[in-house]
């Protein structure tokens, strides 16, 4: 990993195209905290006529402009097309791209003391949620 905090990309579905603000709220939380940087967010959504409209971060809000700032353009128009025909009409999804920003600093901690991280892998909650059960 070289000390690059992982990276995620989330998809979130809102039914009736609604997506709250307590959403951009948690966003914004995290991100003053310096627990992950937003590095792009993109909207795709399907109206109840099932038209397909998509936009990138500066055109779905000021609040979540703010926190993608400069356009990235790492999310784009072929991102939008992968997902669009999955949608349901009257539905919304939210692509969010971020840096594990602390992950970052951990890592850089590790290599201060002559550590090498070697690996990290996400573990499905449903893999935990499995595990607990048993």
């Amino acid at each position: 990993m070289d000390g690059k905090a992982p990276v995620d990309l989330v998809l979130v579905e809102f039914s009736g195209n609604r997506f709250g603000g307590s959403v951009l709220t948690e966003l914004e939380r995290l991100s003053e905290q310096g627990t992950i940087t937003v590095l792009d967010a993109l909207v795709v959504s399907r109206g109840a006529d099932g038209a397909v409209a998509w936009l990138e971060a500066s055109g779905v809000d000021d609040r979540l402009a703010a926190l993608v700032g400069e356009p990235a353009g790492i999310l784009a128009a072929e991102d939008a097309e992968a997902v669009a025909d999955e949608l349901q009409p009257d539905t919304a999804l939210g692509m969010l791209l971020f840096e594990h920003t602390w992950a970052g600093a951990l890592a850089g901690a590790v290599r201060g003391v002559g550590g090498r991280l070697l690996d990290w892998e996400r573990v499905p909650a449903a893999a935990l949620t499995e595990l607990a059960d048993h």
